[in-house]
């Protein structure tokens, strides 16, 4: 959808390209785009997770992007509130992927 994270880094990628994105039709769900491309009604740019296990029962075809398109996430933590240990070992586990 205009406006929404994905979106604009989307329209950003294809701008650091030299190109314009040109939808013909936006919606707001993954599933709904999904759907979509597999009636062969077009194709679309989704999250990588959102294809990764399944998209061979839906008889999509999935392609990576050239050059990569990624973004960065931020965990965001009450400081009032005490870490549970399970969010103790999810933290850890994060700080161990960013190394």
């Amino acid at each position: 959808e205009t406006g929404s994270s994905t979106r604009l880094l989307i329209d950003d990628w294809f701008r650091r390209a030299g190109q314009a994105s040109r939808p013909v039709m936006e919606l707001g769900s993954i599933e709904a785009l999904k759907e979509l491309v597999a009636a062969g009604l077009g194709y679309s740019l989704v999250p990588g997770i959102a294809v990764a296990t399944e998209h061979h029962r839906h008889g999509l075809q999935v392609q990576s992007l050239t050059p990569p398109l990624t973004r960065t996430l931020a965990l965001v933590l009450r400081r009032d509130k005490p870490l549970s240990r399970p969010l103790q070992q999810v933290l850890e586990a994060l700080r161990q992927l960013r190394r």
